[in-house]
């Protein structure tokens, strides 16, 4: 079977394009939302072993136990019998693939998932990756909230850079989508997508710009002015002043917190008119 397109843990996560696999692995790592590990042999009674599976889904290549013992307990050392306890509970967790052979083999000093196990990112990105616009609808189904979310030991899917690389092409493949949708005057599909993205990265002010749009699209001036006020109210979030302001009026209170496009944007369709497209950055 191929192997998926992660890449060891000193470099960075993402490390190309993704390559459609001979057939669907046995156990399922999902991490668009609540972290999952689906097609287990058994319940993980330990979480460290649960996360040990995570960690490995986006490490491919093999890993040292010091550089996982290190990611998962990054303020403390652990005792060499805890990462053998950990890794064998892991092992007995995942079970054993169809053809007999451990999902988690033993490697000498490196732990290494086998092929059998894959993730929904990998399958998400193969999706994406098409010029079906059917499949990139079909990727932002397996997108059920913030990714990994839920990880108790520690923030490594932060620190190496996994997070941010999976939360970029989930939002991508939502902008994408969404133009899309938007040149084809589907407003509901648009608005569909970029609700999507919203659930993974929901301070990204182009996502907003793209449900703002299609809630034009599709005549809806109530949901228009419904959707600034909810981009508002994200954006005060922490800030006592504006929330006790309101987010009824785009005042001069509000220039600080939401990029001058998307102001410019919104009195743009509340007025009934599109202004020319130009660039689309994300937020200052």
């Amino acid at each position: 079977m191929t192997r998926p397109f992660f890449g060891m843990p000193a470099e960075p996560a993402w490390s190309g394009d993704p390559v459609a696999p001979e057939r669907p692995p046995e156990i399922d790592v999902a991490v668009l939302g609540p972290v999952e590990i689906r097609g287990a042999a058994q319940p993980f009674h330990r979480v460290a072993a649960r996360e040990l599976v995570v960690y490995l889904a986006f490490h491919r290549q093999g890993v040292r136990s010091d550089v996982w013992a290190a990611a998962l307990w990054s303020d403390r050392r652990v005792a060499q019998s805890t990462l053998h306890s950990t890794s064998s509970v892991a092992r007995r967790s995942l079970g054993r693939s169809e053809s007999g052979v451990d999902h988690l083999p033993r490697r000498g000093r490196l732990l290494r998932l086998e092929d059998t196990v894959g993730t929904d990112v990998d399958r998400f990105a193969r999706a994406a990756a098409s010029p079906d616009p059917e499949r990139w609808m079909d990727a932002l189904r397996m997108v059920r909230g913030r990714v990994f979310d839920g990880l108790g030991l520690c923030d490594w899917a932060v620190l190496d850079g996994t997070q941010a690389q999976v939360e970029s092409m989930v939002v991508d493949t939502a902008l994408k989508a969404a133009a899309h949708y938007l040149r084809r005057g589907q407003g509901e599909e648009a608005e569909w997508v970029a609700r999507r993205g919203l659930r993974v990265s929901p301070y990204d002010e182009r996502l907003y710009r793209a449900l703002l749009r299609a809630t034009e699209v599709m005549g809806n001036r109530v949901g228009l002015r419904s959707a600034m006020e909810e981009l508002l109210r994200v954006a005060a979030d922490g800030d006592p002043l504006c929330r006790a302001a309101g987010p009824g009026a785009l005042t001069e209170s509000w220039r600080s917190f939401l990029h001058p496009q998307t102001m410019s944007l919104f009195r743009e369709l509340a007025r009934g008119g599109i202004p020319a497209a130009g660039g689309d950055p994300s937020r200052l």
